[in-house]
């Protein structure tokens, strides 16, 4: 029978979760029912699903063990090439600026050279059965740049998840928009409606009573104005705001900047078509003017203080040169 035992990075997992790491070729249902039917044992007493590993407890599984080599078998990594350049990196923590059209996991339509799969390239992770492989502690859209943190073990991910849950750091972005705006800064607070289709109807919605989930909050504040010329079109009022996520909602920036008026230019989904479609033409805008491009914590191991930045990406420096834009404190 086949035994298994939890090490530093397995310890503080559920079983079940501890266990389709270990066996990704698993079928769930399969799982369940040998959790269920008490073949699994933990240091010899049947085990629930639910329970949180210590480290050295042993696992036994009743199961035949060529089934058991043949679930363990994981796919070797699919990046064949390394677009990410590398911000900080250190035995416990790796932080990458992200370049746009890159998804960072895999996906419909992108199963191959994700983000997260150049990472595991680059820090030449094996596939081995593990516990644990190095994991992204936040996401970014696919057409959004910028900084990403990476977790290279257990411990250091569950401390960063714990420091965005408590707001322990800081993660700020910089939003290129249309118009002018009266106050010089604000929070939203605001549900976060995913839209489909680009200029679909602004809800501007204000927490509902239960949904909760759905609620975002994000700090903004005026860094740049500027008016931009377009060739065969008027003068164009646009402001660059610097944003920081007090709340980490899928769209979130993008929902709120659409509801509040002022939608991301650039933004495919919730940004203006006919001003996208000139952008594209006269600076060869292609996806949202989203930047993820500074990052403040202290290291979730060492404690030491960590501010870092990431400069604008190539794609949107035709309008950074043309309308002067700097990048604001």
């Amino acid at each position: 029978m086949p035994e298994l035992n939890v090490d530093t990075d397995g310890a503080g997992q559920r079983l079940d979760r501890f266990l389709q790491k270990i066996m990704p070729g698993m079928h769930r249902g399969h799982l369940f029912k040998m959790l269920r039917t008490r073949k699994v044992r933990v240091n010899g007493k049947r085990a629930r699903g639910e329970l949180r590993l210590a480290k050295g407890d042993r696992i036994t599984l009743h199961m035949d063990p060529a089934l058991f080599e043949e679930d363990t078998q994981r796919k070797a990594p699919q990046g064949n090439r390394i677009d990410f350049g590398v911000v900080h990196e250190d035995k416990h923590l790796l932080v990458v600026n992200k370049p746009p059209m890159l998804a960072v996991h895999p996906g419909a339509g992108h199963d191959s050279n994700s983000l997260i799969d150049q990472i595991h390239t680059y820090l030449e992770v094996d596939d081995r059965p593990t516990s644990f492989r190095p994991s992204l502690a936040h996401r970014l859209d696919k057409d959004t740049s910028g900084l990403i943190m990476v977790g290279k073990d257990a411990e250091t991910l569950r401390r960063l998840s714990k420091m965005f849950q408590a707001r322990d750091l800081t993660k700020k972005y910089l939003a290129l928009v249309p118009g002018r705006f009266r106050q010089r800064n604000g929070v939203w607070e605001m549900e976060v409606e995913r839209k489909d289709v680009p200029g679909s109807r602004k809800s501007n919605k204000p927490p509902s009573r239960g949904r909760k989930d759905k609620t975002g909050t994000t700090a903004w504040r005026v860094g740049v104005e500027r008016r931009l010329k377009i060739p065969d079109y008027k003068t164009l009022p646009l402001t660059l705001l610097v944003l920081t996520l007090l709340t980490g909602r899928t769209h979130q920036i993008r929902s709120h900047l659409l509801q509040a008026g002022h939608p991301i230019v650039g933004d495919p989904r919730y940004g203006d078509r006919d001003l996208n479609r000139l952008l594209k033409r006269h600076f060869a805008l292609k996806r949202q003017f989203l930047h993820a491009y500074r990052l403040n914590l202290k290291h979730p191991i060492t404690n030491k203080d960590l501010k870092l930045s990431a400069p604008y990406p190539a794609d949107l420096l035709p309008l950074v040169q043309a309308m002067r834009l700097g990048v604001p404190a």
